[in-house]
């Protein structure tokens, strides 16, 4: 009988990882709400961690590169990997294959300014719309420089 719970454990932890790569942690949360029990949902996950099925270093790059290639920064790519119950060491790991996208950041100033840098509140909004995606403040000064900006904007 209790074979048959780390087996179906084992089952539904598969399943899950068919449909879509998680983290350690968010598999391990799913296999306890299906029902599962802790030492069941423990086994299945180092099962699948021994064999290299459920890596979240591999988990880790595959967030950082997603999220840079829709053009979001460093910091917000830190968040969802927090998020997602990455531990820092892979984080940190993971975010070696981050540079900022400058050609994403300008691309969010032409939306933002169409050009027009004259509206200091635009601009403002515009500097603010990169910091919610992420963008530090040097990687936003870059952008607006190469984007045409001459701002005497205060650190």
């Amino acid at each position: 009988m209790s074979e048959d719970k780390y087996r179906a454990a084992l089952d539904a932890a598969a399943m899950q990882l068919s449909c879509r790569a998680l983290s350690t942690k968010m598999l391990r949360g799913k296999l306890l709400a299906k029902g599962h029990d802790e030492e069941a949902a423990d086994y299945a996950i180092a099962w699948l961690t021994e064999r290299s099925l459920l890596s979240d270093g591999q988990f880790a790059e595959s967030v950082v590169r997603s999220y840079a290639r829709r053009g979001y920064g460093a910091a917000r790519i830190r968040q969802e990997l927090s998020r997602r119950g990455i531990s820092r060491e892979d984080a940190d790991a993971a975010m070696e294959l981050f540079s900022p996208v400058l050609p994403q950041m300008l691309s969010l100033l032409e939306k933002r300014l169409h050009g027009d840098l004259s509206d200091r509140k635009e601009v403002d909004k515009a500097v603010a719309a990169l910091q919610r995606r992420g963008f530090s403040w040097s990687d936003i000064k870059n952008a607006l420089e190469e984007y045409g900006a001459s701002l005497d904007i205060d650190e």
